[in-house]
């Protein structure tokens, strides 16, 4: 029992202080310290959930809000590595590409928001290049780092029985990225949703953001926290699925300090 709780003392930390937020929220307004009006509670959130639920508008949502997070992060997924590996290949190409991704890290890119409504119209195209733009730039600098980082021992030792340049890329470069760039697709999770949710609160007919952004402005806070709930636990959920992902590949790589 002891092995247990070690083995998942992360996890059970996790959903201690989750339960404790909890308990501090309902008692928060049960006790009349802040009024529901403002922060709502988490039981008349449960009602609500589940009246959004049985009305088929919650499950509305969260699909519309999924399929264009799938399509956001698949499109930055294949674009970013893919740059990232021809980068890797050609300084050339990096040294054309560091701009943008300096760019893509630095500048707001929801103030060009108006641009994108110009060329895309209203609707899932710009959400989905909304949530393209914000994660494709971790991908791509965390599979450019995670190449050209690869174990210099391993290189040394290639070489030394005669491999050739595209022997150390394919089996040992590229392979030996594989724990960083989960690591980029983990942040890459984060930012598209941000990305998914900044586009439905300005110009969308369905999804999670614009739930939120309709009830916002008709003062339901409620219902609006149950959309807000939700895109926390798909966060929440999403990035952890991937902690263990890139545990799992970082338990094979090699380097100093492993065995």
């Amino acid at each position: 029992m002891t092995r247990w709780f070690e083995n998942h003392q992360a996890l059970l930390s996790g959903c201690i202080s989750f339960a404790v937020i909890v308990l501090v929220w309902q008692l928060t307004v049960d006790l009349g310290l802040v009024k529901a009006f403002f922060i709502s509670s988490p039981s008349l959130v449960a009602v609500e959930f589940w009246r959004q639920l049985m009305s088929g508008e919650l499950s509305t949502n969260v699909a519309v809000s999924l399929s264009e997070f799938a399509c956001g992060l698949g499109l930055a997924l294949v674009v970013g590595t893919g740059l990232g590996v021809l980068a890797s290949w050609s300084r050339t190409l990096e040294y054309i590409l560091e701009p943008f991704i300096w760019l893509g890290y630095a500048f707001p890119i929801i103030a060009i928001y108006p641009l994108f409504i110009a060329w895309l119209g209203l609707g899932e195209p710009t959400i989905i290049a909304i949530a393209f733009i914000f994660a494709v730039t971790p991908l791509y600098a965390n599979t450019l780092s995670g190449i050209k980082n690869a174990d210099a021992d391993l290189i040394r030792a290639a070489r030394s029985f005669g491999a050739r340049r595209r022997d150390l890329f394919l089996k040992i470069a590229l392979p030996g990225s594989v724990p960083i760039l989960v690591a980029g697709l983990r942040l890459a999770v984060g930012r598209a949703l941000t990305g998914v949710v900044a586009g439905e609160l300005f110009g969308a007919a369905a999804g999670l953001g614009y739930s939120i952004a309709y009830y916002g402005d008709k003062l339901k806070t409620t219902a609006m926290m149950v959309s807000m709930v939700l895109v926390m636990i798909f966060g929440v959920i999403l990035t952890q699925l991937l902690s263990l992902l890139e545990a799992a590949t970082d338990s094979w790589r090699t380097g100093p300090g492993r065995s």
